[in-house]
C-alpha cells in the first residue's frame, strides 16, 4: 500500500459518516437459522457452523510483493479514532512457509493465538480425513487423530475445536479431551478459548434449539449455561469477555457476568457476531439480495464505546486485540482502526495470478502475524506473513 493510498483513505474516512449506536433492536436478529461456514479453503471440506459467516479471502498477487492490488474502500471509523492520534510507525511484512509434518494437498493454517506463537490448522485431503497440526514457533505437532476441526488457539498453546460429531475437545499438555454436552442437548459448537483457558461455544438439539455455554481447560466435564436458551457464545476476549447472540439480538456479557445488547447499525434490521478481541468484535448485517441469496456485510463493534460501523468491505476475517482488521476483498488486506492499511505480500518463487491463490484467516492481537494458505499447482500449502515495525 503506497503513501498516496493511505492519504486518500484517511482523508475518506473524515468524510465517512458514521452510524449511530442503536440497541431498540424489535425485529429478529435471524431469519430462521443463519449458519456459518469456515471454509477449509476454497469451500474444500467446509465445516457448517452455527452464528455468523467465516469469509475467506480470494487473492489477485503475482509471486512478488509489489502485484498490483485491488482499490481498497473507506473504513468507517469514529471521530475519535481519526483524530489528532500519532501516525503509526510504517509495517513490513515477509510471507513465509510452515513446514507440512504429514502429506497432504490441502494443508492450511486457519487460527493464530494472540502473541503468534502459536499457530493451528489442517492437513489431509480435504476431506474429512484432515489432520489437525499445531505449529509453536514454526515447530509442528500432529494432534491426535480423534481431534478434527480446530477452532481456536490460546497463548498457552492449547487447541479447542469441534469433531464432525459435534463433540467438543480441547488438547492440552500434550493430551486430547472432550467437553461435556449439556443434557438435552445432541452437540456442542466450539468456537473460542482465551488465556485463561474459558473456551465458549454453544449447544444445540436436533430442533434447532440451542444454548450458550462456557467451559474450562482445567475441567472439561464441567461447564455453565449462559443467559437463557435461544443464546449462542461465538467469542471470548482475554478479559473474559463474551459475545454472541441472546434470542434475537447481538449480545455481550461482561466477565462479571452481566449481559447486554449490542447496537446494530442504522437502517439494519439485525445482526450477528463472529468473533472478539481486545476491545473489538467483528459480525455481519444481512445485505441485499444477490444471485437469489441474502447478501451478508461486515460490521465491527467497539465493545469499550458500544459504537458500530458497517464495514465497506467484501469480508472481514478476523480482528486483532488492537484494532488491527484482516480483510477479504480479494487481496490480504490488513486495515488499522485508524484507517491505514497494508497488503500482504505473496512469496516470490509463487507464480499463480488466479484468483484464490492466497487466503488469509487468521490474525494476532498485535496485527503483526497473519496465517494463511497458498493455493497453485492443485495443492495448498500453510503460510504465515509474519510484520515489524
Amino acid at each position: 500500500m503506497t503513501t498516496v493510498d493511505d492519504q486518500r483513505i484517511a482523508a475518506l474516512l473524515r468524510s465517512v459518516p458514521v452510524p449511530e449506536p442503536r440497541v431498540d433492536v424489535i425485529r429478529a436478529v435471524r431469519d430462521g437459522r443463519r449458519r456459518r461456514q469456515r471454509h477449509r479453503v476454497g469451500g474444500i471440506a467446509a465445516l457448517t457452523v452455527l452464528a455468523g459467516v467465516g469469509v475467506v479471502g480470494a487473492v489477485e498477487v503475482g509471486g512478488t510483493a509489489n502485484a498490483p492490488a485491488p482499490t481498497t474502500p473507506a473504513l468507517a471509523v469514529s471521530p475519535a479514532e481519526t483524530g489528532s492520534a500519532a501516525p503509526r510507525p510504517p509495517v513490513t511484512c515477509q510471507a513465509s512457509w510452515l513446514s507440512q509434518p504429514i502429506d497432504g494437498p490441502v494443508a492450511v493454517a486457519n487460527r493464530v493465538d494472540p502473541t503468534g506463537r502459536h499457530i493451528v490448522g489442517d492437513i489431509g485431503t480435504g476431506q474429512e480425513d484432515g489432520r489437525v497440526v499445531l505449529w509453536t514457533n514454526g515447530r509442528p505437532v500432529v494432534l491426535p487423530a480423534a481431534a478434527r476441526h480446530a477452532a481456536a488457539v490460546n497463548a498457552s498453546g492449547q487447541v479447542v475445536g469441534t469433531n464432525g460429531d459435534g463433540t467438543g475437545w480441547v488438547y492440552r499438555d500434550g493430551k486430547l479431551r472432550f467437553l461435556a454436552t449439556p443434557p438435552g442437548y445432541d452437540a456442542v459448537l466450539v468456537h473460542a478459548v482465551n488465556g485463561r483457558g474459558d473456551i465458549v461455544g454453544t449447544a444445540r438439539r436436533s430442533d434447532d434449539s440451542h444454548h450458550a455455554v462456557l467451559w474450562s481447560t482445567d475441567h472439561p466435564q464441567q461447564y455453565r449455561l449462559l443467559g437463557q436458551r435461544g443464546s449462542s457464545a461465538t467469542g471470548i476476549t482475554e478479559d473474559g469477555t463474551i459475545v454472541g447472540t441472546m434470542g434475537e439480538l447481538p449480545y455481550r456479557w461482561t466477565p462479571q457476568g452481566v449481559g447486554a445488547a449490542l447496537a446494530v447499525p442504522d437502517g439494519y434490521p439485525r445482526a450477528s457476531v463472529d468473533s472478539a478481541h481486545g476491545d473489538w468484535a467483528i459480525g455481519m448485517v444481512p445485505g441485499g439480495q444477490q444471485g437469489g441469496a441474502v447478501q451478508m456485510l461486515p460490521v465491527r463493534w467497539n465493545l469499550a464505546t458500544g459504537a458500530v460501523n458497517l464495514l465497506p468491505f467484501p469480508g472481514a476475517a478476523g480482528i486483532a486485540a488492537n484494532g488491527d482488521l484482516l480483510v477479504t476483498d480479494g487481496a490480504p488486506l490488513v486495515v488499522a482502526s485508524d484507517g491505514t492499511s497494508r497488503r500482504l505480500p505473496g512469496r516470490p518463487e509463487v507464480r499463480a495470478t488466479e484468483a484464490g491463490t492466497y487466503t488469509a484467516e487468521g490474525i494476532s492481537d498485535d496485527g503483526l502475524t497473519v496465517v494463511g494458505a497458498v493455493y497453485e499447482n492443485q495443492a495448498y500449502r500453510p503460510l504465515a506473513w509474519r510484520c515489524v515495525r
